[in-house]
């Protein structure tokens, strides 16, 4: 190798480059691996939780936070998070809702099985989505122009 840290042609400059690759498929510090998983643990922080304001059974009189399964009759669910309030009425088989304040988005719903479904509002802020035929739990996620959240898993 040459001594002043720079190759003296291209056969000691590959091997000094497969020395330096050698040397990093060595092991990893655990403390490097920490910090690495730490950090995409953050990589979706702007998409803020979004906080379930209010539960609707339609069989019931009055509103009531759950997070049981739901059962035969539509479901109305109010969020809120990152400036946005989303109101959806969730049935077997769609999620009908309306986005606050009214403007374009995408609405995902998002099954436990990775099965998506999406809608786009309308100039009312209004969309139907398709709910994905998986059972389970699900969760919604918002994308605005300025914003975005993700709801919380729901048992549906």
């Amino acid at each position: 190798m040459a001594s002043a840290g720079w190759a003296e042609n291209d056969d000691e400059l590959m091997a000094e480059i497969k020395e330096a690759l050698d040397s990093a498929a060595q092991e990893v510090p655990l403390r490097m691996l920490e910090a690495a998983k730490a950090a995409f643990a953050w990589r979706s922080i702007d998409a803020e939780l979004a906080r379930l304001e209010l539960f609707t059974d339609s069989d019931l009189d009055d509103p009531v936070l759950v997070r049981g399964p739901a059962g035969p009759t539509p479901r109305l669910l109010v969020f809120e998070g990152n400036g946005i309030r989303l109101e959806v009425e969730v049935s077997s088989k769609t999620v009908v809702g309306q986005l606050y304040p009214i403007g374009s988005g995408l609405i995902s719903v998002i099954c436990s099985s990775g099965e998506t479904s999406e809608a786009r509002t309308d100039e009312m802020g209004c969309f139907i989505a398709n709910r994905p035929k998986s059972s389970g739990s699900m969760r919604l996620r918002c994308d605005t122009e300025d914003a975005s959240f993700v709801t919380d898993w729901m048992m549906m």
